[in-house]
């Protein structure tokens, strides 16, 4: 049974009507700030920076060399760190975006050959993250797309999209399908909680406070986000401050627990364990150590 969820974003075309696919390079200070869902498949390298991305109801850290591919109509948020926003600051964002209309392959993958491209394409539609020598092979294969042009481009698209059919390094983001059905009118309330909860979620942030921003009581704030999400803001801004934890254990050795645990929003460290045991499955201690022995 598929994941009905009525959300709100933005829906972008990304491919010229002339074009089986597209290829964007993204090179700016940060990553676009807009909650957005498209018709089309992305696959998408994130060649510098880090931050929070939002897929469909998974919030996760990524940095470079994080490669996540999607189904249509999953909205999706890649937001830079808030160091990234500094007028004057040095920190830039640069990935690596395929665009490719599934509507396009539809006659081919009914065909026998096809046969794995149609069943990679349907596991997509729950979002896929890559990793591992998979990543890293596509990823060069990515940017060598970039110089290429006609049937020449046609053949190396297809040259990644047969690796991935054959791989067994990824993750789905989802245990369904996920299907939204779009509401524009709606797009601003749903960005504006997100980029107010990635800016201040090391932080106390009360009901009251981002129920003002849309002009909502924080019990109907509390109704419409749940409605929208799947999930409590309160689930929600644990998760985040979780996924912030867990980049800082992976990556800050020099900082101890007790520095990640303030610095990604929690007031007590017996509330961090608790809370990051729950979410992660074990201690924070055991996920640095598992993390440093890899």
């Amino acid at each position: 049974m598929n994941v009905v969820v009525k959300k709100t974003a933005i829906q972008k075309t990304r491919i010229p009507e002339s074009n089986i696919f597209a290829v964007r390079e993204l090179h700016d200070r940060h990553f676009d700030t807009t909650w957005h869902a498209h018709m089309e498949f992305q696959l998408f390298l994130v060649v510098e920076g880090t931050g929070t991305k939002f897929v469909g109801n998974t919030v996760k850290p990524f940095d470079k060399g994080d490669l996540t591919f999607l189904g249509p109509n999953i909205p999706h948020l890649w937001r830079s760190d808030e160091c990234y926003f500094d007028a004057h600051g040095e920190h830039t964002s640069r990935g690596l975006v395929i665009y490719f209309n599934g509507a396009a392959l539809e006659k081919l993958i009914e065909k026998e050959e096809f046969a794995q491209l149609k069943i990679l394409l349907e596991k997509v539609r729950r979002g896929m993250e890559l990793y591992g020598k998979t990543a890293q092979k596509t990823a060069k294969l990515m940017h060598e797309l970039v110089h290429l042009h006609g049937m020449e481009s046609v053949i190396h698209l297809f040259r990644i999209l047969d690796l991935l059919t054959k791989t067994k390094e990824y993750r789905l983001l989802h245990n369904d399908m996920v299907y939204y059905q779009l509401k524009d009118v709606e797009t601003n309330r749903i960005n504006i909680v997100y980029n107010y909860a990635v800016k201040h979620f090391r932080h106390k942030i009360t009901l009251e406070e981002v129920s003002a921003l849309l002009n909502m009581t924080p019990t109907s704030f509390s109704r419409y986000f749940t409605m929208k999400t799947s999930k409590s803001f309160s689930y929600f801004l644990t998760e985040l401050r979780i996924r912030n934890a867990c980049r800082l254990l992976s990556t800050e050795e020099a900082k101890n627990i007790a520095q990640i645990c303030y610095e990604s929003g929690f007031n007590t460290l017996s509330n961090f364990n608790k809370q990051f045991k729950t979410f992660i499955g074990m201690t924070p201690t055991e996920y640095r150590q598992k993390f440093l022995t890899l």
